[in-house]
């Protein structure tokens, strides 16, 4: 949310000002020296529609940074993307991805160690969940299970492509849900929501575990981890190949 904060709390806090990594930007008072005039707040980041969380720093005390952001606004602390994005007037993600590509589990652009699970079943390893791959995710546990993609950075997803596994046609995931996280400061997972405001349910595989099952997001969701969460599955139990798809920022 947008807000004013003292100026005594800044000068309690004398550090240099900063931008993170992972898109968290901290944002800090400086002096005009050539003017002299009253300290301004200033955000020392190319792009705020970045900034995943925008925090608090210090006083500059070095000269002026010469800010693009906030000389004369209010000040802004959040931790919510959509509500920087919102402040900052920076343009609707959804217009900014309109032909969405794979994110790299098929091309193994993301990395095996970027793939985890609930559980995994004898050699089904989350590793095996790439689209087209041989073989497939299979979890130890059926119930409650779930497969997880860290992106490494703020993607913007709009889709999921499935397949079931080559293995085994029984083990195919036949309707999921999907959840993500929005940072990598998040520590609760959102659902993906149809336009009701219902919690999604995603078709998979109901007829055979080869055939790529294509399922579009209703909006594109801003995420660092996404999460499928299989509901219902085909005999045996859950089998799971996929890609994601959506833009990189």
């Amino acid at each position: 949310m947008a807000r004013d904060v003292g100026l005594c709390f800044i000068f309690m806090v004398p550090i240099a000002v900063l931008v993170a990594s992972d898109k968290i930007c901290f944002i800090g008072l400086e002096y005009d020296q050539e003017y002299g005039v009253q300290p301004r707040w200033f955000l020392p980041y190319g792009d705020p529609c970045k900034c995943t969380a925008i925090r608090l720093a210090g006083l500059n005390r070095y000269g002026p940074m010469i800010p693009s952001y906030l000389q004369s606004a209010p000040l802004m602390l959040s931790e919510d993307h959509e509500e920087i994005r919102s402040f900052f007037g920076c343009p609707d993600f959804q217009s900014k991805c309109l032909e969405p590509f794979p994110l790299g589990l098929e091309d193994g652009t993301i990395g095996d160690q970027q793939i985890q699970a609930s559980s995994t079943y004898s050699a089904y390893l989350p590793s095996k969940a790439r689209l087209n791959n041989q073989g497939s995710w299979t979890p130890d546990v059926n119930d409650g299970c779930w497969i997880e993609v860290d992106l490494g950075e703020v993607t913007m997803v709009s889709g999921v492509i499935t397949q079931g596994s080559n293995a085994n046609p029984d083990y195919r995931v036949t309707a999921y849900q999907v959840m993500y996280l929005k940072s990598s400061e998040s520590t609760t997972h959102e659902h993906v929501m149809d336009n009701n405001g219902n919690i999604k349910i995603f078709i998979g595989n109901l007829d055979d575990a080869n055939t790529p099952i294509t399922s579009r997001f209703d909006e594109v969701v801003m995420a660092t981890k996404l999460r499928i969460v299989p509901i219902e599955w085909f005999s045996v139990g859950p089998g799971l190949r996929f890609e994601l798809l959506g833009c990189r920022m």
